[in-house]
């Protein structure tokens, strides 16, 4: 029977209308989505690090000198 905390109070699914089932239900839904999308956020959040990392080393790539020409 799984025990639900608001506000320091326990309550208990056993003990629920359906009414209050069906409220329990889509609350773990939507805090299960919540926990995907802060999930998704801050794998979105490393890829774009990546990205502007590979953008900058790509940029400093093109300001060297480009050491197999000689001068004459």
């Amino acid at each position: 029977m799984p025990k639900l905390t608001i506000d320091n109070k326990d309550y208990y699914t056993d003990d629920f209308s359906k009414e209050q089932m069906s409220a329990y239900n889509e609350m773990t839904s939507a805090r299960s989505e919540m926990q995907r999308m802060d999930y998704l956020m801050r794998l979105l959040d490393e890829r774009t690090k990546a990205l502007a990392s590979f953008i900058i080393t790509e940029a400093n790539k093109q300001e060297e000198p480009d050491e197999t020409k000689t001068s004459e």
